[in-house]
């Protein structure tokens, strides 16, 4: 009886393992989700003028480390780019931006020395834009936006009406 313990345990074992490195839940499609999935679109405006083309837009969620991210089109809009083609996993995401990546001829925006001039003073009040940046510093930073957005499934809009104050 032994023996055959010993093997039950060896193939429940094995059995166990299998499931688990194939993501037995069905629904998993690489990123360990298995729940409901929702696609982001939308449009940002700043003082009612859309967001200045080739900015970014990233969610980033509360719980489990799920991030997508959005090239805003020169009218505003946006989609968000998930490595799942079926969508982000539903919850909370915080929102930030950053400044387009790929300059245009006229204008050199370094989004790294935008970063650097965060200046955060009393009460969490946010300070420091240029002029010629195309969004406030606050919006560059998950913890100063106080964007978010709570993904539902299925196609959702988000969109976001900033200001330059």
């Amino acid at each position: 009886m032994t023996r055959f313990a010993s093997g039950f345990n060896k193939l429940f074992l094995a059995t166990l393992l299998l499931s688990i490195s194939t993501g037995c839940g069905g629904g998993d499609t690489g990123d360990g989700y298995t729940g409901e999935r929702g696609q982001v679109s939308g449009t940002i405006t700043i003082d009612d003028q859309p967001l200045k083309e080739g900015c970014q837009v990233i969610f980033m969620s509360q719980k489990g480390g799920y991030t997508a991210a959005g090239v805003v089109q020169a009218d505003g809009k946006y989609t968000l780019v998930y490595s799942d083609d079926s969508g982000l996993p539903t919850g909370i995401y915080e929102v930030q931006l950053t400044a387009p990546i790929v300059p245009d001829s006229t204008e050199v925006v370094d989004p790294t020395k935008m970063a650097a001039n965060i200046k955060i003073g009393p009460k969490g009040k946010v300070s420091g834009a240029a002029s010629n940046d195309p969004f406030p510093v606050k919006y560059g930073s998950t913890q100063t936006s106080m964007l978010k957005f709570d993904l539902k499934p299925g196609p959702n809009t988000a969109d976001f009406k900033l200001d330059k104050k």
